[in-house]
């Protein structure tokens, strides 16, 4: 008995002993956990930091070293100057003297987070102007070859990790969501009295509201990469990079041909708003492909065949083609007939939605309109940016017409009409309307149409209008201008009354000369041309005084210069 007592006693004495190195191992492991992850944000903030040194001290400066316009340089890298200077001088060395001196005093990260944290809204300029940083960067790439030179040059460079430009802007939208996954992680393994556990929860809320801006950014910057990749494949073809545009589905199919049933290798691209049908060009192996035909979802129509002979195959009906396809299997072509037969509904949904909004704002404007016609200036404007006045006895109401003004398809049920913003004559369908359509000949819209060309006029370095001529095409008359918000475009329009340019030509990297071939001389007087690669245009002014002063303001434009005669000359922005 004595020896079991002593046995037992042995025992208890034995977990007694035993619970406190227990407490104490999964405490220990703990913390381990805690000082991993601040590891883990420590080394990854240090080579975030490098990267905005690569941004800011290497592309930023050769850019402007280079001579590249600033405002093209501040539209492109933002607000990074402040970034970097923030991480590099004020969070980075906090964090390092944190975790690799202080650690075992005081092992703790969210006090710093949370310090720092209301800094972080300085991204939000930089995810705002994102977008736009992508498109400078495409288009200066595409139109200077001096800044392509130096962007390739940088790329080349070990530091750049085989990386694009375009890759290491993205970085910085991506680093806030980066820290709101490890501060989660952190407050998971973190006690519930822990000290930290405060500050790191505050720093999280702070965090996670610049996370979401960050993740908004980076779901349109991967829908951004997924238009690009679409418009090299179709050998630049127009208007596919567009923010508008949603890829729904692409993927092979056969086109049964219609005079000998046989299948043709095709390739279907699908829109929220059109349908691309593309064949493969044989000289590239299938690599790149060719739009045969753009078929608006407006109107379009799918249905289902059924034929023995020819199994797995549907018809799409357009306004602009029908296509009898063949998928390769029945649940190929269920999912084709249902993805096209969902973008079809949610089109019509969409249009739907702006026809009532739209006619219920109407509908309240007509509420105080004359019943009786009312004479009112129609606004004309010459070549030298002259408004003037022609009365007109009509209202726009007797003028209502049954075709779009846009594309001059005549109005049915699904295409049905838009009215005047301002005076509710029928303008356009609602392909070709935006919210903002106004009825140009419109016996109440001409002050409206007045006031916006004085604003217009006033913001315009150079304008008249000039003859236009593409290789192969013949003149065409057009309203040309130079703005001061944007000195290195030139906007093209139909006509002076048009408020949006029907064309935009960066101009950096054009080249302009009056230095004509003899079959370009014969072509007209006062004739100079604008050209890039293999694609030119030849203008015609009025006079020799006109083509001068273009020939002038075009050269410097074209390098990424601005007139002195801008209100708004370009100068260097201070870093802040």
């Amino acid at each position: 008995e004595a020896e079991d007592s002593n046995e037992d006693r042995a025992g208890r004495d034995s977990e007694t002993e035993h619970e406190p190195h227990c407490n104490l191992t999964h405490a220990s492991e703990r913390s381990q956990k805690l000082f991993n992850i601040a590891k883990e944000l420590l080394h990854t903030e240090e080579a975030y930091v490098k990267r905005l040194n690569l941004l800011d001290q290497v592309f930023c400066t050769k850019l402007t070293e280079a001579g590249i316009n600033q405002e093209v340089i501040t539209g492109i890298f933002s607000n990074i100057s402040s970034i970097y200077c923030f991480h590099h001088q004020f969070l980075l060395p906090e964090l390092q003297m944190r975790i690799t001196q202080e650690w075992n005093t005081n092992p703790r990260i969210g006090d710093i987070l949370q310090k720092l944290a209301p800094f972080m809204k300085m991204y939000g300029e930089y995810v705002k102007n994102f977008d736009r940083a992508m498109d400078l960067v495409n288009t200066w790439t595409q139109r200077s070859t001096q800044f392509k030179s130096v962007v390739q040059n940088i790329q080349k460079q070990d530091v750049c990790g085989n990386l694009t430009l375009q890759h290491h802007m993205l970085e910085p939208v991506q680093r806030i969501p980066r820290y709101e996954l490890l501060l989660k992680d952190y407050l998971k393994k973190l006690p519930n009295d822990a000290l930290d556990r405060k500050d790191t929860e505050k720093a999280l809320d702070l965090i996670s509201t610049a996370a979401n801006h960050s993740n908004a950014a980076i779901r349109k910057m991967e829908k951004m990469h997924k238009l690009l990749e679409v418009y090299e494949r179709l050998d630049g073809e127009e208007d596919i990079v567009n923010p508008a545009n949603e890829l729904i589905k692409e993927g092979h199919i056969k086109k049964m041909s219609a005079k000998n049933g046989t299948a043709q290798d095709r390739y279907l691209y699908l829109f929220n708003n059109m349908l691309l049908y593309c064949v493969p060009k044989l000289r590239l192996m299938g690599q790149k492909l060719s739009v045969r035909e753009r078929i608006d979802i407006t109107g379009l129509e799918v249905q289902e065949n059924v034929k023995l002979n020819l199994p797995f195959t549907f018809t799409i009906t357009g306004k602009q083609r029908s296509l009898e396809l063949q998928a390769r299997t029945a649940e190929e072509k269920e999912d084709w007939i249902q993805v096209i037969t969902a973008t079809i509904e949610k089109h019509k949904q969409n249009s739907e939605t702006f026809n009532k909004a739209f006619n219920s704002s109407l509908s309240r404007d007509e509420e105080h309109t004359p019943d009786s016609p009312v004479k009112s200036p129609l606004i004309l404007v010459d070549s030298d940016g002259g408004v003037h006045e022609r009365v007109s006895g009509h209202t726009c109401r007797d003028k209502e017409k049954e075709t779009c003004k846009g594309c001059n398809d005549s109005f049915h049920f699904t295409k049905r009409k838009h009215h005047c913003k301002n005076c509710g004559a029928v303008s356009m369908c609602g392909w070709c309307a935006r919210p903002d359509t106004v009825c140009l000949t419109s016996v109440w819209c001409g002050p409206v149409l007045q006031k916006q060309l004085s604003v217009m006029r006033d913001s315009w370095v150079l304008c008249s209008h000039l003859l236009v001529q593409e290789k192969g095409k013949s003149w065409t008359k057009t309203w040309a201008a130079i703005t001061k918000s944007e000195p290195l475009v030139l906007y093209l329009h139909t006509n002076s009354q048009d408020t949006r340019a029907a064309r935009m030509i960066p101009l950096p990297g054009y080249e302009v000369s009056t230095s004509l071939s003899p079959s370009e001389k014969s072509e007209g007087k006062h004739v100079f041309k604008l050209s890039h690669s293999q694609h030119s245009l030849l203008f015609s002014a009025q006079d020799s005084e006109l083509m001068a002063k273009w020939v002038e303001l075009l050269s410097l434009a074209t390098k990424g210069e601005v007139s002195d005669t801008s209100d708004n000359p370009t100068e260097p922005q201070k870093n802040q």
